[in-house]
Order: C-alpha cells, then sequence, then structure tokens
C-alpha cells in the first residue's frame, strides 16, 4: 500500500511540475552572464596578465579588508607550484620583515603563513600553494555589477 500512495505522490509531483514548467517561459538570452543567446559562441575579449617583472609593480587595490592580495606581476615560469619548487618564496620569505613595508622590496608573508617553534618563525607548509589564495590580474572589465561594500 505505501508503494502505491509513493508512486501516487510522485506522479502528482511530477505531472505539477511539467505544467508548471510548460507555463514558465525562460528566454534563452536570459540565461548566463553573456545576456546572449545560448545558441551563440561566444567570442570572449582578448587579455593579457601583466608582463611586470617582480619587483616592477606597485601593489594592487584590495576588494575588501582581509581579502588575499593580488599577484602584480608576471608569473610565468614560476608555475607549477609544488612542496619542493615554490619559486614564490625567494623574493616572500622573509620572516624578519613581517609587517615591514619597505619600498623595492618584496612584500614579505604575512605572520598566518608562519608557525613558531622554539621562538623561531618557520614557514607553514600546509599553505604551499600560493595561487589558491592569490591570483595574477589582468586588465578587464567586470562580468557584472558588483556593488560589495565592505562594513
Amino acid at each position: 500500500m505505501k508503494v502505491a500512495w509513493t508512486s501516487a505522490i510522485a506522479f502528482a509531483v511530477l505531472a505539477g511540475l511539467t505544467a508548471l514548467s510548460a507555463k514558465a517561459v525562460v528566454r534563452d538570452d536570459a540565461i548566463g552572464l553573456s545576456k546572449t543567446s545560448v545558441f551563440d559562441v561566444p567570442s570572449p575579449d582578448a587579455f593579457a596578465y601583466s608582463d611586470k617583472a617582480p619587483n616592477k609593480s606597485s601593489a594592487l587595490p584590495r576588494a575588501y579588508a582581509g581579502v588575499p592580495p593580488q599577484i602584480p606581476h608576471s608569473i610565468n615560469g614560476l608555475l607549477p607550484i609544488t612542496t619542493d619548487d615554490n619559486s614564490c618564496l625567494g623574493c616572500h620569505d622573509k620572516p624578519a620583515l613581517m609587517g615591514k613595508k619597505t619600498e623595492g622590496i618584496p612584500t614579505t608573508m604575512p605572520e598566518s603563513h608562519y608557525t613558531k617553534v622554539d621562538g623561531k618563525w618557520q614557514r607553514n607548509n600546509s599553505w604551499y600553494v600560493c595561487t589558491q589564495c592569490h591570483a595574477p590580474q589582468a586588465n578587464v572589465k567586470d562580468l557584472v555589477g558588483n556593488t560589495f561594500k565592505a562594513e
């Protein structure tokens, strides 16, 4: 008896959804961010990541407080990042400079990227893929407007 009721309810729900979907029409150009037909094959605007070399750039603005900083220079030749090969560390692993900004010297990783062992700062190796949080930036238009305001 339970199977019959379950089947009847499932059939009723399916019939109701079918009736609703027949009435609710969504235009194909109202789906997604591009606002073109889903049958079009869009060609995105060409862009290039910054070709600035490390130490030759200025800090990029952050979207809000606490967000990881953007990478303001090219990362060509620095990838892939592995536990054994992380080129970012050559410039940014300077615990003695934590919290200090000096023009011409790359920003060191923050305290959150280190642990203190026997009174000495050591890199926290569980955060070795820098590009997981930090992304290189290209000069492109936003796909959608952003009205976010940090409090």
